[in-house]
């Protein structure tokens, strides 16, 4: 990943650790819940929730978040998050507020693990 990157995503084998899918013990509501209220905490915009895909999309100052949440049990899901910024150069930013968002995460889920199901 580059520091220049305007985007990031996280993702089951990511090359960077922190980017790797999160896992926790929690139901799609409860995720949905802590998303939202984290989106609340950084003054950013819930701008969709698609319950069939399980998507939610979030805008920001600048940039804007796809969190998906993929159910493993009806008890875990996994979340990862792709992150893009306005700006033509990103100068690590995207990868900065997807580690931000990992940690609000931990904080208020039940966090299980890092990417284990591979």
């Amino acid at each position: 990943m580059s520091i220049f990157a305007n985007s990031c995503e996280t993702r089951e084998l990511h090359s960077h650790q922190e980017l790797r899918t999160r896992y926790y013990r929690n139901n799609f509501r409860q995720c949905l819940e802590a998303i939202k209220k984290y989106a609340e905490e950084a003054a950013l915009d819930v701008r969709n929730v698609n319950e069939d895909h399980k998507e939610i999309y979030l805008l920001g100052n600048g940039f804007d978040m796809i969190v998906t949440v993929t159910l493993v049990t009806p008890v875990e899901a996994g979340i990862d998050v792709k992150i893009n910024t306005f700006t033509f150069i990103g100068l690590n930013r995207p990868k900065k507020k997807a580690v931000a968002f990992y940690q609000a995460m931990d904080k208020s889920l039940n966090f299980k693990g890092v990417s284990l199901h591979p």
